[in-house]
């Protein structure tokens, strides 16, 4: 076997075997992610991942075959990829930038297994295949740039200003109770809720009450524990249709709230931020019983 399908072959079974592990463990709730996770993603990664082990064993073998299949996966990706970007507003930049890295990797894993086809493959109408590669990667780069604001052209006070705008702006999106239109009641009665739901936000309130941050990371851990919280109920809840809805509509905001106050840069906002948290989380008992 050549060395760079040894890399190749190597660098699918690890793609795999992550994608399996992890994906299991965190649909299972063994393992907490930090970040809100998509249930219908977790599946797609521990099928491609089990997929993926058995693409290794085809560049191992060194069947012809397996560079269509690696192809196959990449375009998978890419459209997973397209989709969470362009359709899925609410889905975590970790989710995205994980699936931009598997994107790029097997990429390089199709340039390695077909290394010693390059020239052959440039004079050939199957050639298409290492376009392909490259305008995906292309793509990928080109989305990954779109999740970032480029500072190239922007003198220092130009990029303060801006930043300074997106700060505001930012802040005004947290604070901004707008949801409180679109959320409804049952006919006019509270949403029945199941019990973990409840218990979740019982056990939000609870950290709250009970704690006095003071500094930026006692802040910043509160935010924490209660993502982590948040996280566990997002996982244990059975709600469906309507009612489901209207959680969604009552959670988002929070989310956007306790985010913020992870990352919160100085006491006062700190501050502000436990307060209006404090306020959404009482607000559950007006929709939900």
């Amino acid at each position: 076997m050549k060395l760079q399908d040894i890399i190749a072959m190597t660098l699918v079974f690890l793609l795999g075997s992550i994608s399996l592990v992890m994906g299991t463990l965190v649909l299972l709730g063994i393992q907490e992610v930090a970040h809100t996770t998509l249930k219908g993603l977790l599946v797609y990664n521990v099928v491609l991942g089990a997929l993926s082990l058995l693409v290794a064993i085809l560049v191992w073998k060194g069947l012809k075959s397996s560079p269509k299949f690696v192809l196959l996966i990449i375009l998978s990706h890419a459209s997973i990829l397209s989709f969470l970007i362009f359709f899925v507003p609410d889905v975590a930049l970790e989710s995205i930038r994980a699936m931009e890295v598997r994107v790029i990797l097997w990429g390089l894993v199709y340039l390695l297994i077909q290394w010693g086809n390059i020239t052959k493959v440039r004079q050939r109408t199957s050639g298409w295949g290492s376009m392909t590669i490259l305008v995906l990667l292309s793509t990928v780069f080109l989305l990954g740039c779109k999740q970032s604001p480029s500072r190239t052209n922007l003198d220092p006070k130009d990029a303060q200003t801006k930043n300074s705008k997106e700060k505001a702006h930012q802040s005004e999106e947290v604070f901004a109770n707008g949801w409180v239109n679109e959320i409804q009641l049952d006919q006019g009665v509270k949403w029945q809720a199941n019990v973990e739901t409840t218990i979740g936000v019982t056990k939000m309130r609870s950290i709250i009450n009970r704690t006095a941050p003071r500094t930026i990371s006692e802040y910043q851990q509160l935010g924490n524990e209660l993502n982590n919280l948040k996280n566990k109920l997002v996982k244990e809840c059975t709600m469906t249709g309507p009612s489901h809805d209207n959680l969604h509509v009552w959670l988002y905001p929070l989310i956007k709230k306790i985010e913020a106050l992870q990352s919160v840069g100085n006491e006062k906002s700190g501050r502000q931020l436990t307060q209006n948290i404090a306020q959404h989380l009482k607000s559950y008992d007006d929709f939900f019983k």
